[in-house]
Parts: C-alpha cells; structure tokens; sequence
C-alpha cells in the first residue's frame, strides 16, 4: 500500500489520502508511516469521526483513530476483549467507560437512547460484564481483575 499512496500523489500532490483499515489487523508503527497516508481510520468507525477526519485531511493536517493509537500504545492482552466488539459497539463502550450518560451518547452519536441501550446491552453480553464500572475497568486496560459490584 505503500507505493499507492505516492502513486496517488505524483497524480494529485494535494491529494489527501484517508486509510480505512480493519480493527482486528495489527498495524505497527513503521507499516503506519510506510502507508503515507493522512488520515488512518478503523473499519466500522461513526460518520462523526469520519466526518472529523475528511475535515482534518482536507485542511491539511493529520488524522488518526484513537483505537489505533490505543493499539500502538497498549500491550495485545489489554485490548483484546474490546477487539470483539463492532465499531459502534466500541464507541458507545467508549463513552459509557468515560462517565457520560445513555441520553449525552444518544446525542452525540444521532441515535435514540434505545439504540445505545441495545448496543449496551450487546457490549454487556460480548464482554461478559455485569455493570457500567466493570466496562469502565476493562476499556481502560486493567485485566480481567473487576470492581466489586455496586451503585453507580
């Protein structure tokens, strides 16, 4: 792929190039600045970040997904329990383990609160997990030891 991208640009030279590549496929550092590419995406992702990257490109800057580079920065046993689950899955996972309510996630990705719940309950079921601190526990890397159980 790496030759693609200069290919494109002898063509183009303001060309931006956005790669979209697969959340399962481990890509290490040098294969990422091999692809010279300026934006990197992972498969499934929301058409917010998608959105948020073509802006970024078309005004000339870089782009990355926070996965990958939680992918580069995290040892393999860390995130692979959220490897199972889809790119929306992961996002809401993502959202949920940062604090924020069902209804502001609804919001922030243009879904309905019922929309979120089932992708909840799904990350719930994939993850074998029993609460939101137990979701916040794993997304943050810390094994498979969990928070006792209780209120929120």
């Amino acid at each position: 792929m790496a030759g693609l991208s200069s290919r494109l640009r002898a063509c183009d030279s303001a060309l931006g190039i956005i790669f979209i590549v697969q959340p399962n496929g481990r890509l290490d550092i040098k294969e990422i600045q091999a692809l010279d590419g300026d934006g990197l995406l992972l498969d499934g992702i929301s058409h917010r970040y998608l959105i948020e990257c073509v802006n970024a490109v078309a005004a000339g800057k870089k782009w990355i997904d926070n996965k990958i580079v939680q992918q580069l920065l995290m040892p393999e046993t860390q995130h692979q329990p959220m490897s199972r689950l889809t790119g929306r899955e992961t996002e809401v996972a993502d959202l949920v383990s940062r604090g924020l309510r069902n209804k502001t996630i609804a919001q922030r990705l243009h879904v309905s609160e019922g929309t979120v719940k089932m992708h909840l309950h799904h990350v719930y079921e994939k993850l074998h997990l029993g609460n939101r601190a137990e979701l916040a526990w794993v997304a943050n890397g810390k094994g498979a030891e969990r928070p006792e159980a209780g209120p929120l």
